[in-house]
Order: structure tokens, then sequence, then C-alpha cells
């Protein structure tokens, strides 16, 4: 959804809802391609797809087990969109699969709503990584699918996350304004990192 002016908050939760109700179909052929961590994603996608990965060690006190579990809630319950140059709607309650989300962001004096279903959650209980993606519905901007990950590594006492995405313009206007999205995507994923670790902090108190 491309509006001049932004979309007001109710008309946002009518269209998340009706995006919800009606099994909205997925922009994109490849639904679920992120889900084999073992497999690069640039080898299960078509070449015309960008493929976007980037790693960031979470740090804070405690140990790497601790961090982890805060860094695990945190991130299931989207901490890591907390980003101040975009609002997110359509949270309610932890990610699970099927959730509709949106972003709504301003770009170049344009709004964006950008709805999204989650295709899968791999938060075993006690594993040491835990995975989850939604990927883009038919109005939003672009085509792709995007994975947020945490990985623990207790002999390294490291905690990592991971923001792995596959993506490409669907409408004229990111792909008119294409080296601009490209820069915005990839200062989402530091954002992101950065929220992650802001939503831990708050869970503390």
């Amino acid at each position: 959804m491309i509006r001049l002016r932004r979309p007001d908050d109710e008309t946002i939760a009518r269209h998340l809802r009706e995006l919800a109700d009606s099994s909205a179909p997925y922009s994109y052929a490849e639904v679920g391609a992120t889900r084999d961590r073992s497999t690069p994603i640039g080898e299960q996608v078509p070449s015309r797809y960008n493929v976007d990965v980037r790693r960031f060690e979470i740090g804070g006190p405690g140990s790497a087990r601790e961090r982890f579990a805060r860094a695990r809630t945190a991130l299931l319950r989207w901490c890591h969109f907390g980003v101040p140059w975009i609002e997110f709607h359509g949270v309610d309650g932890p990610a699970y699969e099927g959730q509709v989300v949106a972003t709504l962001a301003r770009v170049a004096g344009v709004w964006f709503l950008n709805p999204c279903r989650v295709v899968y959650v791999d938060a075993p209980p006690g594993g040491d990584s835990v995975c989850f993606a939604y990927g883009t519905l038919e109005d939003h901007a672009e085509a792709g699918e995007e994975r947020f990950c945490l990985d623990l590594d207790v002999e390294r006492d490291r905690v990592e996350y991971e923001i792995a995405a596959f993506s490409w313009p669907r409408s004229w206007l990111p792909l008119l304004a294409y080296p601009l999205s490209r820069s915005i995507q990839r200062r989402f994923a530091v954002a992101t990192a950065e929220a992650l670790e802001v939503g831990m902090r708050e869970a503390d108190g």
C-alpha cells in the first residue's frame, strides 16, 4: 500500500484484519526458502533476488546462556522492530505462524505500508537457536522473505543475531529508487540488532 498521506491507525488495523481473514497470498513463489540454514539462501532462490545476510554479536551482562534467554524472549516479542524511523503494526503477541504484521515508513515523501505474514517459527524449548521468518503479501512494495535468528555458542561465550533475506522490488516506485531502497535495507539490519539489545535491557527492568 503506497500513499501520499499517512493512513490512520484504524485503516491500517482494518487492512491487516482483512489480509488475515482472507488468507491473502504471498507475493513470491519461494515461500519458506529461508528455513534450511544448511544451504545458502542464494542457492535456493532465483538469481533475480537480492540476498542479504548480516550477523551481529549480542552483548550485555551475564553469561552467554543468560543473554540468549533474554534475547530469545525479546526476539519472539518483535522487540527488534523497535526501530525509531519505522512504525510496526499488527502484533498481537509473540510471533506465531500465520501472524500478519506490517511496517509503515515514509520514504522520499511517500508512505509505504508493507504487510507480511509469518511463514514459520522454529523455537524449540531449551534449544541453542531460535528462528522465524515472514514473507511479503500482495500489496507489499517488495517480494521476498526475511529470517530472524539467534544462535547460542556456549564455548565461545557468544550470542549472535542473524538477519537474512531475499527480496526484489515489485512496484515501479521502489524500483525507481532502487539504490535508496538497498541503502534502507542495510540500515534496517543494523537498526534491528540495536533495537533487540534495547528490548533485552527493557525486559530486565
